[in-house]
């Protein structure tokens, strides 16, 4: 990937702003401007969007304990209704039609955003592996295993293949 054109902004903050920003970068030992930039990244591809949605957010230990206390034959019903629905809703909304691609970027955002899960892509030719990491624990990784089947049979209509453990879920397809 070539280095893409940049623009220079200036922008007017308050020196306490500024002192934080200054301090967080220096914690994650990166450049202020790095830092801006993963801010202003951050506000395009998930906060001006999921405001918009509707999504909330709720610390770890909640949905853990929330995960724990549901009815497994209940949580898998609804990632199964979700699976099938809200892709394709969030999906137009965001990106304005279904495709591969826009999955693959649903998928890579929820991830970097919504810290429910780590994710790798990876790809040959048409043979796609997607690897999720956790640490939710066992009713979540069946989650997302029904969410995922569900979201790839009714939008790419392909077949996927899970592996699942406790805190992992690496699902495989082939695309036709």
């Amino acid at each position: 990937m070539g280095r893409q054109k940049t623009v220079l902004r200036t922008v007017r903050i308050t020196k306490d702003l500024d002192d934080l920003i200054q301090k967080d970068a220096r914690a994650k030992r990166i450049s202020v401007n790095s830092l801006v930039a993963a801010i202003f990244m951050k506000y395009c591809e998930w906060d001006r969007f999921a405001e918009k949605y509707g999504y909330a957010s709720i610390p770890k230990n909640f949905l853990r304990d929330l995960l724990d206390s549901l009815d497994e034959e209940k949580l898998l019903a609804i990632a199964e209704k979700s699976g099938a629905e809200h892709p394709n809703e969030v999906i137009h909304f965001w990106f304005k039609n279904t495709s591969l691609e826009t999955l693959l970027s649903y998928i890579r955002i929820h991830a970097d955003y919504c810290n429910l899960m780590e994710v790798e892509i990876e790809n040959d030719t048409r043979n796609y592996t997607i690897s999720l990491q956790h640490n939710y624990g066992r009713k979540w990784s069946k989650f997302l295993e029904r969410f995922f089947d569900k979201m790839l049979r009714t939008h790419l209509k392909v077949t996927p293949h899970f592996e699942t453990t406790e805190n992992n879920v690496t699902l495989k397809f082939e695309l036709p």
